[in-house]
């Protein structure tokens, strides 16, 4: 055990090098071990332990990085992701965050969740119908990333051309990377690019339902709260944005969890033998064992003491959600995937407390339908070669995943699992 007093102690991640993006997890639990934070390559702190995480995401000592993080990375006030992330409900705190979360939170619950789980199994066994005569399945674009999309468009009611033509930009560049470690001048430009088309697209769109009322997602945030509490233009952009882009942090996940049930046959044939009592259980181990993002990004409150160090008032740090995932003092066994843990016991992936994802009860059912009709269809998975993860870069995502699979005879179609 270090001194974590002295900050010269600190283990160092290295997160400069490749081959570390295609294992953390090894360097996570030793520094874990030795300290309760870490520095990476870029000297930024990373929190590593359970308790400590919880504490610095939930608690008030801490509050959620607004757009200095950009800033870091090389975005300038002017730029159009410097514009879009400032109305971003992630970068909000207090009176602000209260009042956009409770007019988002009231527009997404009318729309038809209990229709949800059928559609999305609709969806799924549409899409494993093209693959099943040949046994074999890119499971990150013929699967995982196509899913969360159709389901998002339908159940936000927004016509496919109008989506589209908003999200196709963005859908071209992984904005999340903008908060990771290798933020080039290529990707800045291509960034900045894709979110004005996607902001002057939106824009036009909300003009257009103020006009010409339906009954979807835009309508129902253009008409969120009363005429002295409404979104202001920036945050319905932002915001809508922010939901239809979520889609790609389940695909990630949704690729991950396949990955893992044909590494684990066993844990497979748990779900596929009784999806109903193993669904949400496989669906909560793929998001503690494979979180979307690498990390959360906060910073202190005020000067206080934190992790034995003495932090100035907006220090940056990240929670490592890898690391804090896997810490023994939590989680037993943690290295190990296995769908018959406690799904209540829930993961840090999707946050807590005030800033917990306003998405998750979607995701999660996405995530868990997408898992259940996967096994349901395919047997004997099998991984035609290792993948490799996307290095430095913010969301673990996967560069490829090349499945092959026996045709289950007795699986049963239209949307049933």
């Amino acid at each position: 055990m270090i001194d974590a007093a002295d900050p010269s102690d600190l283990p160092v991640l290295p997160t400069d090098d490749a081959a570390y993006w295609q294992n953390p997890y090894p360097h996570l639990a030793e520094a874990r071990e030795r300290s309760r934070v870490a520095r990476n390559a870029e000297g930024l702190l990373q929190v590593l332990r359970w308790d400590d995480a919880v504490e610095t995401m939930k608690g008030t000592r801490f509050i959620a990085e607004g757009i200095e993080v950009l800033e870091r990375k090389g975005f300038a006030p002017g730029d159009p992701m410097h514009t879009w992330r400032k109305n971003a409900i992630g970068t909000m705190e207090g009176d602000d965050h209260r009042r956009v979360r409770g007019l988002a939170a009231a527009a997404l619950s009318k729309r038809k969740m209990d229709d949800l789980r059928p559609m999305i199994r609709r969806h799924a066994h549409a899409l494993l119908d093209a693959k099943q005569d040949e046994g074999a399945l890119e499971g990150r674009l013929d699967y995982a990333t196509p899913l969360p999309r159709r389901v998002m468009m339908e159940f936000l009611g927004v016509a496919a051309d109008e989506m589209m033509s908003s999200m196709g930009p963005m859908a071209r560049v992984n904005i999340v990377d903008c908060f990771g470690p290798n933020v080039t001048p290529k990707l800045r430009e291509e960034a900045n690019h894709a979110i004005q088309l996607s902001m002057d697209h939106t824009a036009m769109l909300f003009e257009r339902r103020r006009k010409e009322p339906k009954d979807d997602l835009l309508t129902a945030l253009v008409q969120a709260g009363d005429a002295n509490e409404q979104l202001s233009e920036g945050e319905l952009v932002t915001l809508f944005s922010t939901i239809f882009g979520s889609g790609a942090s389940t695909a990630s996940i949704i690729a991950s969890g396949m990955m893992e049930l044909a590494r684990h046959p066993d844990q497979a044939a748990l779900l596929r033998d009784d999806p109903e009592r193993w669904a949400r259980g496989a669906s909560e181990e793929t998001l503690r064992y494979r979180p979307a993002i690498t990390g959360v990004g906060q910073k202190a409150a005020t000067d206080l003491e934190a992790f034995g160090l003495s932090l100035e008032a907006g220090t940056p740090l990240m929670v490592s959600l890898g690391s804090a995932n896997r810490d023994p003092r939590y989680y037993d066994d943690p290295e190990t995937f296995d769908v018959t843990r406690d799904p209540k016991r829930t993961s840090l992936t999707f946050g807590i407390g005030a800033h917990v994802c306003l998405g998750h009860a979607m995701a999660r059912a996405t995530v868990e339908e997408a898992l259940a009709v996967f096994v349901s269809r395919c047997d004997e998975i099998e991984l035609e070669e290792e993948p490799r993860w996307i290095p430095f870069v913010m969301e673990n995502k996967l560069e490829g995943l090349s499945l092959r699979f026996t045709p289950r005879a007795d699986a049963r179609p239209n949307g049933e699992r």
